[in-house]
């Protein structure tokens, strides 16, 4: 029997194989953690603390409006394959800060590249959200302030990036 998956599963229906796989991943991964009841560890939001800092990080409103979208869930990360002879990505991954929300394959494209050229694409597509994504940390030159700090400077910091855009 073929180990191609294009050979076992229809090209038109990858997409939604993809998704499958990406969830079962997902729940073998979280598994461990919802059976123990540790709710707080599948939350895959920064704490408010890398938010703060983050946000105080940026340097115009624009970056700093994309931020807060990201935290609010509301912005979509998108990586894309390379264009194929049929004119399109092979493959288009979609996602929000904590999630991956859809992977679209190329059906034409798949039908006629062995499976390694999919996993490679669906990888590097994800290192493309990766880097779009922001990058939530908590040291730098604002770590040795309080909460309370943050928050009334990141409040300032707001006030004055409208007021300069």
């Amino acid at each position: 029997m073929s180990r191609n998956i294009t050979d076992r599963i229809d090209p038109r229906d990858l997409s939604a194989a993809a998704m499958t796989g990406y969830y079962v991943a997902l729940w073998q991964h979280d598994a461990p953690v919802i059976a123990s009841g540790r709710w707080t560890e599948l939350t895959e939001s920064p704490s408010r603390r890398a938010e703060l800092i983050t946000l105080l990080d940026t340097r115009s409103l624009d970056e700093f409006e994309r931020v807060e979208r990201s935290l609010r869930q509301s912005d979509e990360f998108i990586g894309q394959g390379p264009i194929t002879d049929f004119g399109g990505p092979s493959i288009t991954v979609s996602a929000s800060i904590s999630r991956i929300s859809d992977i679209e394959i190329n059906p034409r494209w798949a039908a006629t590249v062995d499976a390694s050229y999919l996993a490679h694409d669906i990888i590097d597509c994800a290192n493309q959200i990766r880097q779009q994504r922001p990058r939530f940390h908590e040291d730098g030159s604002w770590a040795d302030r309080t909460d309370d700090e943050l928050e009334h400077e990141l409040a300032e910091y707001k006030r004055y990036l409208m007021r300069n855009s």
